[in-house]
């Protein structure tokens, strides 16, 4: 009678002894910049068994320096099971038979969704913190960002200047994207919103002109370069429109991923206000 009594307790903990296992992984491993930048920010150093490659770039990884010091990936299924991961993170437009067969396999995976605004910020740092135990760090971290967004808030002007982002090929951030969150939070209009640009999308040179910026930015992914796109930045027009000044450059790695990061973005544009 004692032993079925015990074997129906242990039973009943099995499921409690595989939901903490599952709570706290000890080998993650991550195939997307993005989740990367989340997992090198909130993981313990001893959870994090690899991250991709894309996060020693430094003109996309805002966490270059600290992802030398993990081994990298390319996203192919041979390395990943060697690495004998016990969570798997990956994006939303990670390749789907790779996930399908990771999953196919008993691994666990999770896919993170793209930020286009600071609520989904805050929604992929919870939801990073909770898969990897790291609760109490990721409300910290949230708890922080909101701090410094809010300092910044109560210094925007009453009458907003106008600006857009004019990158290569006229190529703008407009509603629902994490540059248009950032030059709200930091006291600009912007243009391409006022434009009816929906996402990420191209205004022309003419529009541009008509709605009459006070200040261009722009984010170079591979500074140096010289593309006829790029040529476009240096148009007498949009250097008359501004003044002569020229587009500031706000870094991709700001906002090429959803994190914390988006706060030194709002901050260079916030300084950038005209006085």
């Amino acid at each position: 009678m004692l032993n079925r009594y015990l074997l129906t307790f242990l039973l009943l903990m099995l499921p409690a002894l595989g939901a903490s296992d599952i709570e706290q992984p000890r080998r993650v491993v991550s195939i997307n910049l993005c989740t990367d930048q989340l997992l090198l920010l909130l993981g313990e150093p001893d959870q994090i068994a690899s991250v991709s490659h894309l996060a020693l770039e430094p003109n996309s990884s805002y966490m270059a320096v600290q992802a030398v010091n993990y081994p990298i990936n390319h996203g192919k299924a041979e390395e990943i099971l060697a690495l004998k991961p016990d969570l798997v993170l990956a994006g939303a437009y990670t390749d789907r038979s790779l996930i399908a067969l990771l999953k196919k396999l008993g691994y666990r995976v999770e896919q993170f969704p793209l930020s286009s605004s600071i609520d989904d910020i805050r929604g992929n740092i919870r939801l990073m913190a909770g898969l990897i135990g790291r609760e109490v760090q990721g409300h910290q971290m949230i708890e922080a960002m909101d701090r410094q967004l809010e300092r910044i808030k109560r210094l925007r002007p009453e009458v907003r200047p106008r600006g857009a982002f004019y990158q290569p090929n006229g190529y703008t951030g407009g509603i629902n994207t994490l540059q248009h969150s950032a030059l709200e939070l930091a006291g600009w209009e912007n243009i391409a919103a006022l434009e009816g640009v929906v996402g990420y999308g191209a205004i022309d040179l003419e529009r541009l002109t008509l709605a009459q910026p006070v200040q261009l930015f722009t984010s170079s992914y591979a500074p140096g370069t010289h593309s006829r796109g790029q040529q476009l930045l240096q148009h007498p027009v949009l250097r008359r429109l501004t003044r002569g000044r020229a587009p500031i450059e706000v870094a991709y790695r700001y906002w090429i991923c959803g994190g914390p990061m988006i706060v030194e973005a709002v901050q260079i544009l916030h300084r950038s206000l005209p006085r």
